[in-house]
């Protein structure tokens, strides 16, 4: 089986093209399922949940970031399905649609606790642009001719996601996971501007090391876009089984974060948790602390399905 996960890691690597065009990874690691399809109700957890975040409080155009999010698994059939609405808005780009993930599980894989997930998402957005409100240095860019328009484009996306150890509160464990972002797209015509969709990796190792109810979780993210790594984020984690989170991360554009949130058991019934928490980041950067703090949001339902 081992061949089989570095046939997918190397397909990954393979396919990525020039120029960021989708948001960075959070380091809330629950959304991680918005940018790894395989990672959809990785647990077995069915999951109703939501994340918004704005960066760059105070400047004019700034990025902000939405979703909401139904996960769902499969337990007999080894495989979860989810669906959401996901809203990116930067500058004069907004992009609003709905998001289909499906991932099948292979069950001790590598290990007797070991579980390796491939996923597979399609995308369906509206891309709009509106350069009405936009400030230009030269008279003949083309954005000074008040351009807007909107048009229709589909994608496709695909990862993997592997846990040594898919209990989470029984012994340590490691995982590793990697999605590569428009595999398949179509070209975003708008007034005869040819909007090309780039491919986009994202990338996380980690561990979890377990005392009791007590659980540490450090990670490292990278966001690439061949041929420039955009970002890469550190972040450690601390979780008390059935009561709160914290977390402190950095980033290699020399930002700060720091998160925290409260998890309340058997709401609404039993092996349920809702999970609430923020995070917050600041630059300190000489040019991107101008730019000032970013604030993200997360609220979670999570039931477990036998």
């Amino acid at each position: 089986m081992t061949k089989y996960l570095l046939i997918v890691i190397f397909s990954l690597g393979w396919w990525v093209s020039y120029s960021q065009q989708l948001p960075n990874s959070s380091c809330i690691t629950e959304t991680r399922t918005v940018w790894n399809p395989a990672f959809t109700a990785v647990h077995n957890d069915m999951i109703v949940d939501g994340f918004f975040r704005m960066q760059w409080i105070g400047f004019t155009g700034a990025p902000l970031l939405g979703f909401t999010n139904l996960q769902y698994p499969f337990v007999k059939q080894n495989m979860s399905a989810g669906a959401g609405f996901v809203f990116d808005k930067t500058g004069p780009v907004s992009k609003i649609g709905l998001q289909l993930n499906y991932a099948y599980k292979l069950k001790e894989f590598l290990s007797r606790n070991g579980q390796l997930s491939l996923g597979v998402g399609a995308s369906f957005s509206q891309y709009s642009l509106n350069t009405s409100g936009v400030t230009v240095n030269e008279v003949l860019d083309p954005f000074y001719n008040n351009i807007k328009g909107t048009s229709f484009f589909p994608s496709i996306s695909g990862g993997f996601y592997y846990t040594s150890n898919v209990r989470q509160w029984k012994g340590n464990g490691f995982f590793v996971g990697a999605s590569l972002k428009q595999i398949w797209t179509t070209d975003v015509l708008i007034n005869d501007f040819d909007q090309v969709r780039q491919r986009h990796v994202h990338f996380n190792i980690g561990g979890r090391i377990v005392s009791y109810n007590s659980a540490f979780e450090p990670m490292i993210m990278v966001n690439y876009v061949n041929p420039d790594i955009i970002d890469v984020l550190y972040n450690l984690k601390y979780e008390l089984e059935d009561t709160f989170w914290a977390g402190l991360g950095y980033g290699g554009s020399k930002m700060v974060s720091i998160q925290g949130g409260v998890i309340l058991p058997d709401v609404g019934g039993n092996h349920s948790q809702l999970k609430i928490g923020a995070l917050g980041n600041y630059h300190f950067g000489s040019t991107v602390a101008k730019a000032g703090p970013s604030v993200e949001m997360y609220i979670g339902y999570y039931l477990t399905k036998k």
